[in-house]
């Protein structure tokens, strides 16, 4: 039996992302280690032992210390043949505590969830996040990306033996659907909201790269055109009672729902009116393709995930980072053309196809077979 230990930045992560992936390698005769920061008390399915080791979100806590040491540990004791490690700390952690590991015979297999450096971006990012990457890909069997950017960076530019582009991490359509009008209605009935309510979604943690503060921040002028206007936030994160704050601060906090870690995100995003993202950065944004795939137009902020995903006037809008004006023009564009709306969305549900659950565990179960 193959035992493989799974690294990531916290349960709430696993449960959101890779319960599709562990299910196949358990399936696929492997035994699954799981090393996790504990956040939201879950238990995950498909794994024979989990490790709580805290990530912190900056490089430069001491904690990351005795995280890399306890690593190290769990790698030594239990004798992994593969070790795959996903997002930045996680990610540099591992491969470091993974090193005379490798040197065994172990395949250390890395899934960049989005780099901290990218077009556009902060030139401290590139300053600090490339040569990390590229000295770390060293001690790399395989770095996947999620995006064409991404691999675009790695490829034949990194010390690392191989490389993969997949399309994502994956949508379930079996879970998130388009729902009949009918269907809309008696969902909404039951949250409480009613059918000319407008409703707009963003799934997303409150920390600085997600932006919630942009979208608060148009809301007094898109109330004004839109008087039934419904934002709803699902997730938590640091951030989350700073703009709460904020939202009263601007006296918008009664058109937004503050929806906290959510079970249901396929029942949100299928009454939803329009998906919206103002994040800074994205690898790709499985919430927006999860609207998708529900047959949602989306407004997003220009970035390499978003417009993967987003084909400009055709499925949805893209607007410029930081640009208020455009955002609001795009949000009440849709809000007054119902047929735009379901054309858009329709337009939506095609391109989702791409993303779907099947086509992303398919790509890594191809990945896997090399290694297991």
């Amino acid at each position: 039996m193959t035992r493989i230990l799974y690294v990531a930045t916290s349960d709430i992560h696993i449960q959101t992302f890779h319960i599709p992936y562990l299910k196949w390698l358990t399936e696929n005769g492997c035994e699954v280690h799981l090393a996790v920061e504990n956040r939201g008390n879950l238990t995950i399915p498909y794994v024979k032992k989990v490790f709580y080791i805290p990530f912190p979100r900056t490089p430069f806590s001491l904690t990351n210390i005795s995280s890399y040491k306890y690593l190290k540990e769990i790698i030594t004791d239990n004798n992994y043949k593969v070790i795959h490690c996903h997002t930045p700390i996680p990610g540099v952690l591992t491969r470091l505590a993974a090193i005379k590991a490798r040197k065994n015979g172990a395949k250390i297999l890395y899934t960049a969830h989005g780099f901290h450096f990218y077009k556009g971006g902060p030139l401290k990012n590139w300053l600090f996040y490339y040569p990390v990457e590229w000295l770390l890909s060293g001690c790399t069997d395989d770095i996947i990306t999620i995006n064409a950017e991404d691999y675009n960076y790695i490829n034949n530019r990194m010390w690392h033996k191989n490389s993969h582009y997949i399309k994502g991490i994956g949508v379930d359509d079996e879970k998130f659907k388009t729902l009949t009008y009918k269907e809309i209605l008696q969902i909404r009935m039951e949250y409480g909201f009613k059918p000319d309510d407008f409703i707009l979604l963003y799934i997303a943690e409150f920390i600085h790269r997600k932006n919630h503060k942009f979208i608060i921040e148009t809301l007094p002028e898109l109330v004004k055109f839109i008087p039934d206007l419904k934002i709803l936030f699902a997730g938590t994160g640091i951030l989350l009672e700073s703009m709460k704050v904020y939202s009263k601060k601007l006296h918008v906090d009664q058109h937004i729902e503050y929806l906290g870690f959510r079970n249901d995100i396929e029942k949100l995003a299928a009454i939803t009116d329009v998906g919206i993202s103002s994040s800074r950065q994205e690898g790709l944004g499985l919430g927006i393709a999860e609207q998708m795939i529900c047959s949602k137009p989306v407004v997003a902020s220009f970035d390499r995930g978003h417009k993967e995903m987003v084909n400009h006037g055709e499925n949805g809008f893209l607007f410029r980072q930081g640009n208020h004006i455009e955002f609001i023009e795009y949000i009440i564009k849709l809000y007054n053309d119902q047929e735009l709306r379901k054309r858009m969305g329709e337009k939506s549900n095609l391109e989702a196809q791409k993303f779907l659950i099947n086509n992303s565990l398919r790509s890594m179960a191809d990945i896997y077979s090399q290694y297991i």
